[in-house]
C-alpha cells in the first residue's frame, strides 16, 4: 500500500497528453490556457486542475477532466509502505518511414518528422520517490544515433557552411564535420529496427531528472524537453522541436502568479575529439507570469545568454536587468512578452514577441533591429462525441533574430559516431547547430492553419497546412556585411531578404489511435503521419518560381508499454 498517492516533486513527462487535455478544458471553461512554461511538476498540475474544477463541464468535458486527473494521480507501482515508491517499465515502438524523393530530400531538415520526434525501438525507465516532495527518474534507449556510419560527411572548414571559421558565434575546430547526406533520412524505406550497434545512440540517458517540490514550488536538475510558449509553428524563447536540454529550474506558483528561474547549460565544443572546452555558456531565463482574470494571462521575461571562461556568480542574479551592450563579449539579452486572452468560450487569441536588439539612446546605426512575433487564434468546441480545435497562426522574424557577434542564441550539441570500416572516412563527435527558440530562425514569414479532433479513449486526428517564406539569411551566413562573425551584426534588409527566396508548403495529416480497447495489452497505440512537402525558389525581380522539389512522406508507428 502506498503511504501517499501524492508526489508534488514529480515532473510530468512533456509527451503526456495531460497538457493538451488541460489546454482544451480551460478553453471550454472560458479560461485562458494554463501556464505555457512546460513541463509542469505534479504540484503545479494539481493546482491547475483544482482551479479548473468540474462544475463548469458537461458530461463529455467531465470524462476528459477525469482522464486528466488520472494522469496526475498515477502512482508508482511498487512501494515499501513507508513513503518510498518506485516504478520500472519499458516502451517498445516499431516505426517505418518512407518517402518518394530521396534525390532531393536526403537530410533531416527535409523531413516533417525529424530525429527528435522519432521513437526509439526500446525505451526503459526507472522512477523513484520518497515521501511527497522528492522524485527522480532516468531512462535508457535503444535507438539510432543522429549520425550513422553510412552517412556522408563534409568538413565545415572550406564548405558552404563555413563563415571564416565560424557558425554564428561558435568557432569551428578543424575536425568539425556535418552530415551532407543522411542514410537514415535519405533511404526510400527505413525502420527504427537495427542490429549493428555501431549505429547506436550513445546519449544515455535521454531524460534524467532530480526534483524536489511542494504544493506551490519546485526545484529540479533536469535533462528534459523544455518549452515556453503556445505556438503551433514554434516558440520564440525556448522550443522543444530539438533534442533534450540540460537545465536547473526553480518554479514558484500560486493561483494567479508564477515565477520561473531557469539556467540552461550548453556544450561549446565543435571538435570530433574529447578535450575539455575553454569556455562555457549558459542561458538564464526568468519569467513572471500573471493571471489577473481567469480569461487573461500574460508573461514578461528577460533572458540572458552568458559566455564565460571563469564562472562569476554575481551574474546569476535573476532580478538584475542586463543589457547586451554593457559587455557584448560576455552577454546578450533577449526580452520576451507573451499573452493569452479568452475572447469568449472556446475562442482564444494569443501572441508572443521577442526583442534581441533595438536602437537605444546614444547608440549608432551599426546594428540592425532584431525581433520576432507569433500571433494566433484558436477555437475549441464539442462535436461528434469529442472535441474539435481549429487554429490559424502567423509568425514573422527579422533577418538577424538570434544573431549577434560574440554571443548569440544558437546552441551546439555533439553526437558521437563510430565508423569501423571507414565507410564515411569520418569518426568521432559531430556538432549539430540549432536555434534555442524558433526552429526556422530569422528572415522567416510563416502561416499555419489546421484542425484537430480529439475523442477521449479513442485518440486524435489532425490536419494542417503550413506556408513558409525564408529569405537569404540563415545560420551559416555571416551576420556582418564584411563576412566577419566577430564584427557587428549589420546585415541589411527586411524579411524576406535576398534576390531569391525559398517558399515551402507542407500539407499534413496525423492520426493517433488508442488501441487498448482492441487489445488486452495496456498502452498499445498506433500513430500515422502523412506529409506532402513542396519547395520552390522565387526570384523577386522576375516574379517567377523555379527549381520545384516535392516529397511525399509517410511515417507509421506501433507502440506498446509494459
Amino acid at each position: 500500500m502506498v503511504l501517499s498517492a501524492v508526489d508534488y516533486g514529480r515532473i510530468i513527462d512533456p509527451a503526456s497528453p495531460l497538457y493538451d487535455y488541460a489546454d482544451l478544458l480551460y478553453s471550454l471553461s472560458s479560461m485562458s490556457r494554463p501556464s505555457t512554461n512546460r513541463p509542469w511538476s505534479e504540484g503545479e498540475a494539481r493546482l491547475i486542475l483544482e482551479k479548473l474544477g468540474a462544475s463548469r463541464l458537461d458530461p463529455d468535458g467531465q470524462e476528459l477532466y477525469d482522464k486528466a486527473w488520472s494522469l496526475v494521480d498515477e502512482d508508482l507501482r511498487f512501494s515499501n509502505g513507508k513513503g518510498f515508491s518506485f516504478n520500472a517499465g519499458a516502451d517498445f515502438s516499431f516505426e517505418m518511414y518512407t518517402h518518394s524523393n530521396p534525390e532531393d530530400f536526403y537530410l533531416e531538415s527535409g523531413w516533417a518528422r525529424g530525429y527528435s520526434r522519432r521513437k526509439p525501438l526500446m525505451h526503459y525507465y526507472l522512477e523513484f520517490n520518497a515521501s511527497d516532495f522528492f522524485y527522480t527518474t532516468f531512462d535508457a534507449n535503444y535507438q539510432f544515433g543522429r549520425a550513422s556510419q553510412f552517412d556522408s560527411y563534409t568538413g565545415y572548414i572550406g564548405s558552404e557552411r563555413d563563415c571564416n571559421g565560424y557558425v554564428g558565434s561558435y568557432q569551428l575546430a578543424s575536425s568539425a564535420h556535418y552530415v551532407s547526406s543522411s542514410w537514415f533520412f535519405r533511404e526510400r524505406l527505413m525502420t527504427n529496427f537495427f542490429t549493428d550497434t555501431h549505429d547506436f545512440s550513445f546519449i544515455w540517458p535521454k531524460r534524467a531528472i532530480l526534483s524536489f517540490g511542494g504544493k506551490n514550488w519546485n526545484f529540479s536538475f533536469s535533462r528534459d524537453r523544455l518549452k515556453i510558449g503556445d505556438g503551433r509553428i514554434g516558440n520564440l524563447l525556448v522550443d522543444d522541436y530539438s533534442d533534450f536540454n540540460d537545465y536547473s529550474r526553480l518554479s514558484v506558483f500560486v493561483d494567479g502568479f508564477k515565477y520561473d528561474w531557469i539556467l540552461m547549460y550548453f556544450n561549446t565544443l565543435t571538435s570530433s575529439s574529447e578535450e575539455a572546452g575553454a569556455e562555457g555558456r549558459m542561458m538564464m531565463i526568468h519569467t513572471l507570469e500573471f493571471r489577473p482574470w481567469d480569461w487573461a494571462a500574460f508573461k514578461i521575461s528577460e533572458n540572458v545568454m552568458y559566455r564565460y571562461s571563469v564562472l562569476d556568480l554575481q551574474f546569476l542574479n535573476p532580478a538584475f536587468i542586463y543589457h547586451n551592450l554593457n559587455n557584448r563579449g560576455m552577454f546578450n539579452a533577449l526580452a520576451y512578452l507573451e499573452a493569452e486572452v479568452q475572447l469568449f468560450k472556446g475562442l482564444e487569441l494569443y501572441g508572443q514577441y521577442a526583442l534581441d536588439q533595438a536602437r537605444a539612446p546614444h547608440e549608432g546605426f551599426g546594428q540592425a533591429d532584431s525581433s520576432g512575433f507569433v500571433a494566433g487564434l484558436e477555437y475549441s468546441c464539442q462535436a461528434l462525441d469529442g472535441f474539435i480545435q481549429s487554429y490559424a497562426e502567423l509568425v514573422s522574424t527579422t533577418p538577424l533574430l538570434y544573431r549577434r557577434d560574440k554571443v548569440d542564441f544558437i546552441k551546439v550539441t555533439r553526437y558521437y559516431h563510430q565508423d569501423p570500416n571507414n565507410t564515411s572516412l569520418y569518426s568521432g563527435h559531430m556538432p549539430v547547430f540549432e536555434y534555442i527558440g524558433f526552429q526556422f530562425g530569422g528572415d522567416t514569414r510563416a502561416l499555419k492553419v489546421g484542425a484537430e479532433y480529439t475523442r477521449s479513449g479513442l485518440g486524435k486526428l489532425g490536419a494542417y497546412g503550413l506556408l513558409l517564406d525564408h529569405g537569404a539569411m540563415n545560420m551559416y551566413m555571416s551576420h556582418n556585411t564584411g563576412g566577419d562573425n566577430n564584427a557587428e551584426a549589420n546585415y541589411p534588409g527586411q524579411t524576406p531578404t535576398g534576390d531569391v527566396i525559398t517558399r515551402a508548403l507542407n500539407l499534413g495529416a496525423k492520426l493517433n489511435l488508442d488501441m487498448e480497447a482492441l487489445f488486452s495489452w495496456p498502452g498499445v497505440s498506433l500513430e500515422c503521419e502523412f506529409d506532402w512537402i513542396g519547395a520552390w525558389q522565387y526570384e523577386k525581380a522576375a516574379k517567377r518560381y523555379f527549381d520545384l522539389k516535392v516529397d511525399r512522406q509517410l511515417s507509421l508507428s506501433l507502440s506498446a508499454r509494459l
